[in-house]
């Protein structure tokens, strides 16, 4: 059957082949496992998909993957065949025929399926079709209920795996588990960084809400907009402003770099952290911004070049190895380590179907990162220690370990905006706060 060029529907189809690799919900066959927003931007980029069509795009890749076990359970009901060995294609088109007819209230029905079922492959035609008219005659089908085991409940509702429903309701309880699963699903906002060289916050409110954007301050951080709307605001492609959660924003005021500091980001890459850093130092002093792999290097190089800073240096090592100083330590260090990722779930769906056991694997790194870096900075100096994962194990538990074999380290109280901490460490919810979940501990070194 003819399609057009750029059919949102088979774009989505194939890259949905790639990010929903094998596991118990397929048939095994392969795919790369790649990340959502990486594809997307590699697909949208090549093929030039633009406006609503692009915006359906997202919409059904993110949509999809993010509810992937709900839908799976959905099929389970309608399907004779056990869903996991229904051949990918036909499972995936199913996966996009009822995400559309359960989330997508502007897309009629009849319009989902008969779409759907145009990108079936002959074989596989009048399956997809009767599975999702038979899902349109039940009107909807039913998720568990309140009398069900609460970690297989809020697996299937809010479409995380089990174990880690358990996990976090074991960390937060069961009624603040089931508030952070939620807002797992929920539409972040695009958030901004105010390129405070250029302008300032209000003058950028203005210049966004005449471009159709419905703006608003961000609660506790000064530089951040909270932006909602189509398309990509000016402001992001004339370098006035960079995307950075508000959580990213805090970790800088709490890291406090000061005009003329010399300051030293171990993980920098994409480099936001690095950026606000500049600013906060009005692009006077030095910024080494690390990174392990090279090739990430110009993407750091080529933003701070639009948004105009000249402080910040790339430098391509391994900082879980001790970094070795020119004579000069650092007024400033961040260690914004690789981590689980469960705080940032709304924007890469994809992350919550890691395993825990690879999580497991994470710690030692972390700690050997802050560890090797600790010497860098000098007295009197500031360390934090970031993560963007809601985890003990990748956050309070480090921060303890460290604090106890580095007596020449004492934590620091913090104060950003509304938010406070005596013993210098702030967890920020994705449900109470608004923000990515993020994890921020500063400690200052002694002076001798």
């Amino acid at each position: 059957m003819a399609y057009r060029k750029n059919d949102p529907r088979r774009m989505a189809l194939n890259i949905l082949s790639r990010v929903l690799g094998p596991d118990e919900n397929t048939n095994g066959s392969k795919s790369d496992g790649g990340y959502t927003n990486i594809l997307l931007d590699s697909v949208i980029s090549d093929s030039g998909i633009s406006g609503p069509d692009r915006a359906l795009l997202t919409r059904l890749v993110c949509g999809v993957t993010e509810r992937k076990i709900t839908l799976d359970y959905i099929i389970g009901k309608l399907s004779s065949r056990p869903v996991a060995k229904l051949d990918a294609d036909v499972l995936n088109l199913l996966r996009l025929g009822i995400y559309q007819m359960r989330y997508m209230e502007r897309i009629p029905a009849h319009a989902a399926i008969n779409e759907t079922v145009n990108l079936a492959r002959p074989s596989g035609r009048g399956f997809v079709n009767a599975i999702l008219r038979s899902y349109q005659r039940s009107g909807g089908i039913p998720l568990p209920d309140i009398s069900t085991n609460a970690a297989y409940r809020f697996s299937v509702t809010y479409s995380v795996p089990e174990e880690l429903c358990r996990r976090f309701i074991d960390i937060f309880g069961e009624k603040s588990a089931e508030s952070v699963l939620s807002a797992s699903n929920a539409v972040p906002p695009l958030t901004l960084r105010v390129n405070t060289l250029r302008t300032d916050r209000e003058t950028l409110t203005a210049k966004l809400s005449s471009e159709g954007f419905a703006c608003e301050p961000t609660p506790n951080s000064p530089y951040g907009i909270r932006v909602r709307g189509d398309g990509i605001p000016s402001a992001v492609l004339d370098g006035d402003a960079f995307v950075q959660d508000e959580a990213s924003q805090l970790c800088t005021m709490a890291l406090d770099p000061f005009p003329g500091c010399r300051m030293l980001d171990t993980c920098s890459c994409p480099g936001s952290k690095s950026f606000s850093s500049a600013l906060l130092m009005k692009n006077e002093g030095k910024i080494i911004s690390c990174d392990l792999h090279e090739s990430k290097l110009p993407l750091i190089t080529r933003e701070a070049e639009k948004l105009g800073i000249t402080v910040i240096e790339t430098l391509c090592r391994d900082s879980s190895v001790p970094f070795v100083t020119d004579g000069q330590l650092f007024d400033r260090v961040l260690c914004d380590v690789p981590c689980s990722g469960f705080g940032v779930m709304a924007k890469k769906p994809e992350i919550r179907y890691r395993s825990l056991a690879d999580a497991a694997e994470l710690p030692s790194l972390q700690y050997s990162i802050l560890e090797a870096s600790c010497g860098a900075v000098a007295p009197g100096g500031v360390l934090v220690y970031s993560t963007c994962t809601l985890l003990p194990e990748e956050n309070e538990m480090i921060a303890d370990r460290f604090t106890a074999e580095h007596p020449d380290f004492i934590p620091v109280p913090l104060n950003l905006g509304n938010l406070t901490s005596i013993d210098g460490r702030i967890t920020l919810l994705p449900d109470k706060n608004g923000t990515d979940g993020f994890f921020i501990a500063k400690f200052m070194r002694k002076k001798v």
